[in-house]
């Protein structure tokens, strides 16, 4: 308790210049800025060094008087403490005045750990299986088979029919929901000419064929199909739309006979749009027909004919699009020219731009391995308004260079239109940079294009409640509490200035603990909030986004292996967002992410016997020298080092041949044209980021530093 004490003391300090008391900080100042909610403030104090009941008092006011979101945290965190008893009435009130997810999730468990049936029943019985938690839809189905309900075999099926089988549907088969030995009598009857009898219904026919498909038991799932469909068809359960996903799933994945099982699934299809109960099935039966069309090789107007079937009778925009987007590539495997010529077709069709970027992104290296240099000006102009802005400004950036190159067709105003185009580009800072370097923005003009939103946040409603809570956890000293609730309620709406306030915070705090990784939570919020903003951001805000921490350290082994400081501010940023403890998931770790094996040769190099990448400046020591190395082996070039340094450099270089045999040259490979003839998609991003964050470090020092160190990154 003391350290805890201690600690909260030590984060005021930091952040509230000037304040001597934290008790005095929090009851004059918390409580004039904050008004009510600073009671849910205080009581967590309160809570935290033990005196339970004046936090309660403090929490019952707040929930008077409160903002909203103060409020129900304060509603929430009178269920964790307390009698029994106490702790059940706080759980009752909870969802009187909050009835949402996160309240009946915790009372559920309030009521399940007293084993208070009734009331958790009567809390959970309007639950939805598609919308609502799969945790606490497991806890409701678990107490009605307690209690011997008669509903409860029927909510397990709706349950299982309505969403997509999860760790938690899978736990409770196993563990909880009594049902036939499908498995044994499923191996004894291939074994044996007499098949044993099992009795089931069909509810628990559909579960088992689920559950079984969840663990790729495809063999079962195929062979049992037939059965399935003819529950569906004759009426003895409801056409299932998740059921027929599994069907096609196990002829997709449980059968090479793909031509023959497409023409099944065709007939299926057809017949499912004639029916009155089973209309809503059409679109599964055609989609997993053009699948399987697909798989078979050889049959592309029949492909290309299931999946405008599917998208005709999609029964959401979502399945449309889904069925669209593997139109799409099918077009692409089939040839260039009847890909460029779908996308005009069907671009205004689409509901999410996004869902597509990935088919654009493959496109660009087919287009440029064929030549087909002038495509770039079509689908750029015809995709606008439709693609997201990220695919524009790329296909728009990549047409003015391949025009510079002499290879594509256009005048010099059709180069500056499309430059001018891929500096509205979301998200990607690259395309961005790279336009704005093409076009000789400087000063004011520059830096509108730099420190603009990704996308105007239209939201129209900020809320002022999720303010008041995310700034009142910064301002009372409870840092580990700012990101997940933040996680939680940024999406609906918030002003940019609590972004980088909280950022700023986090920052601080991290700077003297690094045991929650407050700093790199910090960085996250504030580059969120380029994202949300609906405002140009300042030069300070930016460099929020683009912190510089450890900063002597960067320093000092720029200056030993001689590389800017900006290229390793942009490797660790891009790398690990300066999270010094984590490992990915290939095991790669820290903040430079060294794999062991590496870690080890570079040690060897550097006379260094005990080291741990974990550590910041062992990292950094080994990252920088490591990049560097790769730069001096990349004849000076640092994109082909960033690439080298995520791929490997026999790789790169191979890429490099294989780059300039499609652009008809010797010598002399343009980078920005090489990057996207990269294979890897995660290689090309990889590359696209580092460029991005060195050029604004850069920009960042020192705004004249733009240009020099973009023509650095592109030689």
């Amino acid at each position: 308790m003391t350290s805890f004490r201690f600690r909260q003391f030590a984060i005021l300090i930091i952040f509230l210049a000037g304040v001597s008391s934290i008790s005095c900080s929090t009851k004059t100042e918390g409580q004039e800025r904050f008004g009510a909610d600073a009671d849910y403030f205080i009581g967590l104090k309160l809570l935290s060094e033990g005196n339970e009941k004046q936090a309660r008092i403090k929490f019952n006011n707040c929930i008077k008087k409160g903002s909203y979101y103060c409020a129900k945290k304060s509603a929430q965190a009178l269920c964790t403490f307390g009698n029994i008893q106490e702790k059940n009435q706080a759980a009752e009130n909870l969802i009187k005045l909050y009835p949402e997810k996160d309240s009946l999730l915790l009372a559920a468990k309030q009521f399940e750990s007293s084993n208070e049936i009734n009331k958790l029943l009567e809390c959970t019985q309007n639950l939805n299986p598609v919308s609502d938690k799969n945790e606490l839809i497991k806890i409701r189905l678990t107490a009605l088979k307690n209690r011997g309900d008669s509903s409860y075999e029927q909510e397990v099926y709706d349950w299982f029919a309505s969403c997509p089988v999860s760790k938690e549907h899978y736990q409770f088969y196993r563990d909880t929901y009594e049902h036939p030995d499908f498995e044994e009598a499923y191996t004894y009857n291939q074994l044996h000419e007499e098949k044993m009898p099992l009795r089931y219904t069909p509810e628990q026919f559909a579960i088992n064929y689920r559950i079984e498909l969840y663990k790729r038991n495809y063999t079962y799932t195929l062979d049992s199909a037939p059965e399935l469909i003819k529950y569906m068809q004759s009426g003895a359960l409801n056409s299932c739309e998740q059921l027929a996903s599994d069907i096609g799933k196990s002829y997709l994945y449980g059968s090479m006979d793909f031509a023959n099982n497409a023409a099944y699934f065709k007939k299926l299809g057809g017949e499912a749009e004639l029916s009155e109960n089973g209309k809503n099935l059409a679109f599964y039966y055609w989609f997993y027909a053009g699948r399987l069309y697909e798989k078979a090789g050889v049959y592309y107007k029949q492909t290309k004919n299931a999946f405008e079937k599917a998208m005709e009778t999609a029964n959401n925009p979502s399945q449309k699009d889904n069925a669209l987007w593997y139109l799409l590539n099918n077009s692409m495997n089939f040839s260039v020219d009847s890909i460029i010529e779908n996308i005009s077709l069907y671009a205004p069709q689409w509901n999410d731009p996004e869902y597509f970027e990935d088919i654009f992104e493959k496109l660009i290296s087919s287009l440029l391995a064929s030549g087909k240099w002038d495509a770039f000006y079509k689908i750029y102009t015809a995709a606008d308004g439709f693609a997201s802005d990220e695919t524009v400004a790329q296909y728009a950036y990549i047409y003015g260079r391949l025009v510079e190159e002499g290879l594509a067709k256009g005048d010099d105003e059709a180069v500056k239109k499309a430059y001018t185009r891929a500096l509205t580009s979301g998200s990607s800072m690259y395309y961005k940079i790279l336009a704005a370097y093409k076009l000789g923005l400087k000063g004011s003009d520059l830096e509108k294009v730099l420190t603009a939103p990704y996308k105007v946040n239209t939201n129209a409603q900020l809320q002022a409640d999720a303010k008041t809570l995310l700034e009142g956890y910064a301002f009372f000293g409870f840092p580990q509490l700012i990101y997940p609730a933040w996680q939680e309620l940024y999406t609906k709406g918030l002003p940019e200035e609590t972004y980088f306030y909280l950022a700023d915070f986090l920052g601080q705090v991290g700077k003297t603990d690094s045991s929650e990784n407050y700093f790199t939570q910090g960085t996250r919020i504030a580059a969120r909030g380029q994202s949300m903003a609906g405002r140009n951001l300042s030069r300070q805000e930016i460099r929020q986004i683009y912190p510089l921490p450890y900063f002597d350290i960067v320093e000092n082994y720029c200056k030993k292996y001689d590389i800017k400081p900006s290229v390793i501010y942009a490797l660790i940023r891009s790398e690990s967002f300066f999270d010094a403890e984590v490992t990915s998931t290939a095991g790669a770790i820290g903040l430079t992410q060294l794999m062991e094996f590496t870690g080890s040769d570079i040690a060897k190099r550097l006379k260094i016997q005990d080291y741990d990448l974990t550590d910041p400046e062992i990292s950094i020591n080994f990252g920088t020298y490591y990049l560097a190395e790769l730069v001096r082996r990349c004849d000076g070039s640092l994109l082909q080092a960033f690439f080298s340094y995520n791929a490997g450099i026999t790789r790169v270089r191979r890429w490099l041949k294989s780059s300039l045999i499609e652009f008809g040259k010797k010598s002399n490979m343009p980078s920005d044209l090489y990057l996207e003839t990269v294979p890897y998609t995660e290689t090309r991003e990889y590359g696209r980021k580092l460029v991005s964050a060195t050029v604004m470090y850069e920009w960042l020092e020192d705004e004249n530093n733009f240009a020099p160190a973009v023509e650095e990154l592109l030689k």
